[in-house]
Order: structure tokens, then sequence, then C-alpha cells
């Protein structure tokens, strides 16, 4: 039975770990709260608190279980673990840094197609990254730091908007006026991240960058007001500008090549949402 550590038991890491251990694996996680470690240990997932600040807060002895694992996985949400930019990458730097003094063999940390910035076309692993976002620019920084380091092998998924339960993407521009509707839709399910991340977990090496996103692209003027009307919401209208291109089309086909990897819900308009 192999370990894996997942730190960020949230919309990603819980669903994740709760797979992860239905296949056989022993999963420890971290929450940021008591409350938190209670309600994952009720769901059969072993949690110890860990919090940071941006320094990591952790009971030696917690820390020292969630890091006696063959894997680690991070899936903090750039945007949503402290009031800056910096606070998030001297944070996941800290959690690395522990993993690294705990030889651990392999990190899967979980980056964002933001890294790529407002480009046009097809985008590919192997493209220049010119993040216009202030999330964007320490992802890329960290990727950078992360691909860099000695000692473990990183593998960094860049992954698309994020869809499936609690996320429906209906609620996106339901009832508002948008521009860019010819642009494509960039998307991937939960399910299809996690099935990503479990190949990850099982190929023999690690050191890899793949975009994860449905190879379907369709227009935003389509799939928006597709969803809005599933929830019964109001559809929004979109206006172009002229001889407007297609936007950012991120290519998530690598990962498919390389590894043999099957996305479940290639087509955003027909992804269960709820």
């Amino acid at each position: 039975m192999k370990k894996v550590a997942i730190v960020g038991l949230g919309w990603l890491g819980m669903p994740l770990a709760m797979s992860l251990q239905a296949r056989g694996w022993h999963v420890t996680g971290s929450k940021t709260t008591a409350d938190g470690v209670e309600a994952a240990r009720m769901c059969g997932i072993e949690s110890v608190e860990l919090r940071l600040e941006p320094e990591l807060v952790c009971d030696a002895d917690d820390l020292d279980a969630l890091m006696n694992v063959d894997a680690l996985v991070i899936t903090l949400p750039a945007r949503r673990t402290g009031p800056g930019e910096n606070y998030y990458l001297q944070a996941v730097q800290e959690i690395v840094d522990s993993a690294l003094a705990h030889h651990i063999p392999r990190i899967i940390f979980t980056s964002s197609t933001s890294v790529y910035g407002d480009v046009e076309g097809a985008v590919k692993e192997n493209m220049p990254r010119q993040p216009v976002t202030a999330s964007g620019r320490v992802l890329k920084e960290l990727e950078d730091w992360l691909h860099n380091l000695p000692g473990t092998q990183v593998d960094i998924l860049r992954l698309a908007g994020l869809v499936g339960p609690g996320r429906h993407p209906g609620r996106f521009f339901a009832g508002k006026s948008a521009p860019d509707g010819q642009h494509g839709v960039n998307l991937v399910h939960l399910e299809d991240v996690i099935n990503a991340i479990t190949l990850l977990l099982q190929a023999p090496k690690g050191g890899h960058i793949y975009n994860i996103c449905a190879p379907s692209h369709p227009t935003r003027s389509t799939f928006y007001p597709v969803m809005a009307r599933q929830l019964g919401l109001e559809p929004p209208h979109f206006h172009d500008a002229p001889g407007e291109g297609k936007g950012k089309l991120i290519d998530g086909n690598r990962i498919c090549h390389e590894l043999g990897f099957e996305y479940l819900f290639p087509d955003p308009l027909v992804m269960p949402m709820e």
C-alpha cells in the first residue's frame, strides 16, 4: 500500500483523498481548523491540523505523520491562501521544504493555466509563460522554484477552469453582458483532475509538466447561455469585437500522448455539473 499526503483537503483535495483511499492508497490530509480535521476524519480520511501563516504551524508529531509518505500532493488555490501573493509563495515553499526534510521522493503541485497570460491560439506546455494576474505571476515563480529542486521529482499540473459539484459554470455570467463571445472556453471536470493526479502517482517517475483541460472548446456565447438555462437563470449576452479570434485555447493532450490518459468528460457542454 502506498502512502500519500494531501495538503489542502478542499473542493479538489477532499474528493481526491476519498478516491485514492478507495483505490487502496493510505491517505493523510491537512485542514486548517480542528473542526475541519474532525470532519475529514468522519469521512474516513486521516487528517492533521496545519496552518500557513505563512510560516508552517503544525504539531511536530502531526507533521511527521503527514510527511511520512511516498508522495505529497499540494492543492492550495493561489487566490485563497492569504492576504497577498508573497504569502502564498512562502507558504508553499514552507510545505515543500518540510517535504524535502522528510525525504519525500515525489511531489505533485496543482498550478493553473493562468501562467500563460492572455495569448491567442493553441497553448502547449512549452510555450512562454507571460502571466498578467498576480496569482498567475506567483504561480510562475513557484513553478520555476519547484522545477529546480534537488532530491525530489516534481510534477506540475496546470489546471484549466475547474467545474463539477458545487461549481456550476451557469452562474459565472448569468444575466450579464460580457465580451469575447467567440473565445473558446478552457474547462476541466473535477473527476478528470482526480484521474490525472492518480495516473501521475502511479507513473514510475515524475518531473512532468502537463496542461489539464478538456479537448473541446465551445465558444463562450454558445456555452454559458446553455449552462445558465440549466439552472433556470437568465442567459448572458455576449458582444463581440470585429475580427475577434478564438482567444486562448489550452491544449491538454500531452498527458494523453505520453501517459495514455483519457478525459472522461472531453466536452464541457455535456459535463455533469452537479
